[in-house]
């Protein structure tokens, strides 16, 4: 592993312990959305850690994905911002979204039914440690939900919808029309989308789903680089589609701070290099949107193959070049 690395590995680990032996009050930080509608960050987070966006109603709090914090953070919420029940609702399976929901157990976990799959299969496998050596296994076995239902906090009802999942298989996206935002996981995101292997029209299709629903929220909040949006971004994302499905071609340096180039996420220099110059991959940007797509992928109709499969994770990208 390169020295330089496994320097950054250590000073990262230190500071999360750092972080840890602070007051609870300390360790995370809190922003206001709108009236009872917080986003809470942890400070110095295991990774590119999403965001966890917490709503209040007249009888529940929810919290919509607990991350993979190290940080105690259903103590935070319930000593410093309500003492409500809380509920939790996942927006897709995938480990900085779900990791912590360990510690929510006794809650009710409301997820899709492939995440809730997805997570039992999970815990066959030995127990992942964070990075202060904690064990994220939640045994809570997830309570499904499907678009259509509706999560009722009290005077708070939150819509759960579909779309076809361009990001990961397990999605769901929750709508607060009373509070007029729109959670959206990864599928919508600031920084950038990946849709390695889904075409590019059929995220297309998804934003214009939710253009159509575009007057019942006025906020976008996404898990990360940056959040809350404005609505509209959706029409910046639509123009980007166009652009991709038109032929204009997105760079194949898919380095940016917001992705490969973060100094907080623990990437080796080898990882780094085998994503960024994936031969398939192309990054659009337009406009403060920016999307990860597949160059094989980008009408529906070449789903009928043959097409070859983006792996971001193969071990000899960049001499495939």
């Amino acid at each position: 592993m390169n020295t330089d690395h496994q320097a950054m590995q250590a000073l990262k680990t230190q500071l999360m312990k750092n972080v840890a032996e602070l007051p609870l009050i300390k360790q995370f930080h809190m922003r206001l959305v709108k009236p009872d509608t917080w986003i809470i960050e942890p400070f110095c987070p295991s990774s590119d850690a999403p965001r966890v966006h917490l709503l209040i109603g007249e009888t529940y709090a929810l919290v919509i994905d607990p991350t993979d914090t190290p940080y105690d953070l259903r103590a935070y919420i319930q000593t410093y911002v309500t003492d409500k029940p809380l509920l939790v609702a996942n927006t897709h399976s995938h480990n900085d979204h779900t990791y912590a929901n360990y510690l929510f157990d006794d809650c009710t976990i409301y997820m899709s039914e492939i995440c809730q799959q997805e997570l039992r299969q999970a815990r066959t496998h030995s127990p992942k440690l964070d990075a202060l050596g904690h064990a994220y296994a939640s045994y809570n076995e997830g309570t499904v939900v499907r678009p259509g239902d509706v999560i009722e906090l009290g005077g708070r009802p939150v819509q759960v919808l579909g779309c076809t999942p361009c990001h990961a298989a397990s999605s769901l996206l929750f709508l607060d029309e009373k509070a007029g935002i729109l959670f959206t996981g990864d599928e919508i995101d600031a920084g950038q989308v990946n849709i390695w292997n889904q075409p590019v029209e059929v995220f297309r299709d998804n934003i214009v789903m939710l253009l159509g629903l575009r007057d019942r929220f006025d906020t976008i909040c996404c898990p990360h680089n940056g959040t809350p949006m404005h609505a509209d971004v959706l029409r910046y994302f639509l123009e980007n589609c166009d652009r991709i499905m038109s032929g204009i071609e997105g760079d194949m340096d898919k380095g940016s701070t917001s992705y490969l180039l973060n100094p907080f996420e623990p990437r080796s220099p080898e990882s780094v290099d085998h994503r960024r110059w994936d031969p398939l991959i192309r990054r659009s940007e337009w406009k403060s949107t920016a999307i990860n797509y597949n160059i094989d992928l980008i009408f529906r109709e070449q789903l009928k193959g043959p097409y070859r499969k983006a792996d971001p994770h193969a071990s000899s990208v960049k001499d495939k070049c």
